[in-house]
């Protein structure tokens, strides 16, 4: 479930909407892009740390991995299909060694619509292996890949409130809510190309159940969130979205009396890949 709400500078609609004046802004809303199949190379760094037994563990996961992405026209707005093309991934546990994963770990597309706002419509996920399932959650990455959208043209200064809320109905019962509010910056120039800045922060609640050499976990995370997106109107495309996150949660072992204590910090970015 997706809702939006929107504020808009009355001023700015008022004089758009007399005779004369400045072109009006482009809309910024999906619809089908220019460019109908695109790649984007997504790279993350996590850090999760463990308060247990008294001691402080780090556990470092990295990842890069290429996202190639169709674009289709569908009923409600635009049908998007997104392959895990490349990946290169690795958990590194203290005392443990680390644990390397790529593109084998899932099978299949996810598939899923979005209107001109971004609500999302998921038809099918990939097969994402146990061991895996810790580094990618098709409905996450369907609900937060792309930004939520005011829809419509807006002016500099706009801001709007993006809420999502998902619950995956398989055996990791992962589930999410997050509120975002994003605001329209201005514009930028990257690579010779007219971009709209649109910055975001927000919160995120994430729970799921995984599982790590053999060994059945329960996570809780509470994340703050802030970053950017660079968009282009032109194409119809996201250029970029950088996001910033920090948390604190608990995970829940069965062979350990009481939860652990967490913390994170991390960086994803995701960029559309020069041709």
């Amino acid at each position: 479930m997706r809702t939006r709400i929107s504020w808009l500078s009355l001023t700015a609609v008022a004089v758009a909407s007399c005779g004369g004046g400045p072109p009006s802004p482009p809309a910024l809303a999906y619809r089908l892009p220019s460019e109908t199949e695109v790649t984007y190379v997504v790279n993350d760094t996590v850090t999760v740390g463990l308060e247990m037994l008294g001691q402080s563990l780090d556990i470092e996961v990295g990842s890069t991995a290429l996202y190639g992405v169709s674009f289709a026209r569908a009923d409600d707005g635009v049908q998007v299909t997104l392959t895990v093309e490349d990946l290169a991934a690795q958990i590194t546990v203290p005392m443990a060694g680390p644990m390397s994963f790529d593109e084998s770990i899932v099978s299949g597309d996810l598939v899923f619509t979005m209107d001109r706002r971004g609500d999302v419509t998921v038809l099918s996920t990939p097969e994402v292996d146990e061991a895996g399932a810790q580094l990618l959650m098709p409905l996450q990455i369907a609900h937060s890949f792309f930004p939520g959208l005011p829809g419509e043209a807006v002016p500099v200064g706009t801001t709007w409130v993006d809420t999502v809320s998902f619950a995956e109905a398989e055996a990791s019962g992962a589930s999410q809510v997050s509120i975002l509010e994003y605001q329209l910056v201005g514009d930028t120039v990257v690579d010779r190309r007219s971009l709209q800045t649109i910055s975001f922060h927000g919160t995120m609640a994430v729970s799921q159940t995984m599982s790590m050499q053999g060994i059945e976990a329960e996570q809780s995370t509470d994340v703050e969130l802030q970053g950017h997106v660079l968009w282009d109107s032109q194409r119809g495309l996201m250029f970029e979205r950088d996001t910033r996150v920090s948390g604190i949660g608990t995970v829940t072992v069965a062979p350990l009396p009481a939860p652990v204590p967490t913390r994170m910090e991390g960086r994803m970015r995701a960029r559309l890949q020069s041709r």
